[in-house]
C-alpha cells in the first residue's frame, strides 16, 4: 500500500487509507459515513484531494469523487485481495505456512536470519527461498485481511425476491 503521506487521526489520513482501499466513486456524505467524520470537513479535503489530482470529482449533484488510480501505485496484496477468493488466499496461505515451518524445523531457527550460516548443512537457495517464502505469506495475509475489510466494510447488497 501507498504510505500515508498525512497527519495521523486527521481527515486527510482517514479518507487517503480509505482510497487506497476503495476505488467507488462516492459523495462526500459517503465517505463521510465510511470515515466517521464530519461531512463538511470531508467534502472541503475531498476537494483539496481533486486539486491535487489525488482523486478525480465527477460532476453530479451531489458530485461524487473517486480514487485517481495514477496517484495509488498497483499493490501486489490490494491485487491479490481483488483477483483471488478468500478461500484461494488462505489454501496459499496454508501452503505457505507449511514450507516456512519445514524450514524453521530444519534449521532450528526462527528466521533465515537465525540460522548459523556457517553450518556444512545450510545452502544459500534455501535460506533465499525461505524468505521468499515468509514476504509471499505476509503479502497473502494482508490479502486477506483486505478481502476481510472489504467483506465488512462492503457487504453484498441482499437479492431481490420477485
Amino acid at each position: 500500500m501507498v504510505e500515508n503521506p498525512f497527519v495521523a487521526g486527521s481527515v486527510a489520513e482517514a479518507l487517503y487509507d480509505l482510497l487506497g482501499r476503495t476505488g467507488a466513486p462516492l459523495t462526500a456524505a459517503e465517505f463521510a459515513a465510511r470515515v466517521d467524520r464530519d461531512r463538511d470537513a470531508v467534502a472541503e479535503t475531498l476537494e483539496t484531494f481533486a486539486a491535487l489530482g489525488i482523486v478525480t470529482e465527477r460532476a453530479g449533484s451531489p458530485p461524487t469523487y473517486a480514487r485517481n488510480d495514477a496517484h495509488f501505485p498497483r499493490d501486489a496484496a490490494a491485487v491479490l485481495a481483488r483477483e483471488r477468493s478468500l478461500a484461494d488466499l488462505e489454501a496459499r496461505m496454508d501452503e505457505l505456512v507449511d514450507r516456512v515451518w519445514r524450514y524453521q524445523q530444519r534449521y532450528d531457527a526462527e528466521t533465515p536470519l537465525g540460522v548459523d550460516v556457517s553450518s556444512a548443512n545450510v545452502t544459500e537457495a534455501d535460506l533465499s527461498d525461505w524468505e521468499a517464502a515468509r514476504a509471499e505469506l505476509r503479502c497473502h495475509e494482508r490479502a486477506r485481511r483486505l478481502r476481510l475489510h472489504d467483506a465488512v466494510s462492503n457487504p453484498p447488497e441482499p437479492a431481490e425476491r420477485s
